[in-house]
């Protein structure tokens, strides 16, 4: 399993001591903001979501020309607000050549998804513990001939007994015609028992007609095109559409924390506004939420693991996320 999630505050703090947050876990890079190059098979460079939380199948592209090659099928786009820094992620489906199979389907796809090589399938669950009420984001599609788009978010739970994984709650969105500006779209979860999840699978699909648990099987059409922004889950009340704490915050953004990386984990961070921060824990959980006042102030991360932190920004007038990085 991966996951790669937000994490870091502006007053001083132990990482070990966080005061949980009642409303449960949260998705990592929401606003699909941080990214990554790759190099395919060709040598001709690809971007990628630098989120390990966020699966795609752009990395088929660097496999041995004697297994398959496959396309790139993510892109990186302007995001909805139109602002420097802030991107969006467009999905493309497309096909390959594979063995004796010969062309077959690749869907458009970005999710809780790792793909299984050797055995032409997928691992779509990431692990997740909380029970939210949907799912929320905005979106644009192109589809080829027909072709249709979905939104999908499934909780689970493994139980022992049977040897089987339960559903818990489950919620899909169908988009059948195109849709050129920025939507919102709300896709609540159904839920089908009282008891608390283990795993979460989001995937959001150019072409419904996948079938992950045989690449082979997938059906849909070369080219439809879709781009997703500022996906979150909710708990309780669904956002309400172009609420601005999906927005892009320039000030915010304006932010800095220094020295980035940090060789003990201790950060100063200057606030360009007053804003709400959040903390979330490796494995998704939002730990602690704080308001704090604009200004420099101190951030602690020195109990924390070496390795990579984004820390989240919010307030009335959107948004921001800065990475912190402790050695």
């Amino acid at each position: 399993m991966k996951k790669l999630v937000w994490l870091a505050l502006a007053l001083p703090l132990v990482c070990g001591s966080l005061r949980a947050q009642d409303d449960g876990e949260l998705l990592s890079d929401s606003g699909f903001d941080y990214w990554t190059t790759g190099t395919g098979q060709d040598g001709k460079t690809y971007d990628d979501l630098l989120d390990p939380y966020w699966g795609t199948l752009n990395f088929l592209t660097t496999l041995p020309a004697e297994m398959f090659t496959g396309p790139v099928t993510l892109f990186k786009e302007t995001g909805r607000s139109g602002v420097a820094g802030d991107y969006a992620p467009r999905i493309e489906s497309s096909s390959m050549v594979f063995g004796n199979e010969g062309e077959i389907f690749i869907p458009g796809v970005i999710g809780t998804i790792e793909v299984d090589i050797a055995n032409i399938t997928a691992t779509i669950g990431y692990p997740f513990t909380s029970r939210p009420d949907g799912i929320h984001g905005y979106l644009k599609y192109a589809p080829v001939n027909g072709d249709s788009a979905t939104v999908f978010i499934e909780l689970t739970r493994y139980n022992a007994a049977i040897g089987a994984r339960q559903k818990v709650g489950k919620g899909q969105m169908l988009f059948h015609e195109a849709i050129e500006d920025w939507t919102s779209f709300t896709v609540p979860v159904e839920y089908r028992s009282e008891v608390q999840p283990d795993s979460i699978t989001i995937l959001i699909v150019a072409s419904a007609g996948y079938n992950f648990d045989n690449f082979l099987a997938c059906q849909g059409q070369k080219g439809s095109q879709m781009w997703v922004d500022d996906v979150q889950l909710y708990y309780g009340e669904a956002p309400e559409p172009g609420s601005n704490a999906n927005e892009t915050n320039a000030a915010l953004a304006a932010s800095q924390l220094y020295p980035n990386p940090s060789a003990d984990g201790r950060f100063n961070l200057r606030l360009e506004e007053s804003c709400r921060v959040q903390v979330l824990s490796v494995d998704g959980r939002l730990l602690m939420e704080q308001e704090m006042a604009a200004g420099i102030r101190t951030l602690d991360l020195s109990g924390c693991t070496p390795g990579y932190y984004v820390l989240r920004l919010t307030n009335g007038n959107g948004s921001a996320v800065l990475k912190a990085v402790v050695r």
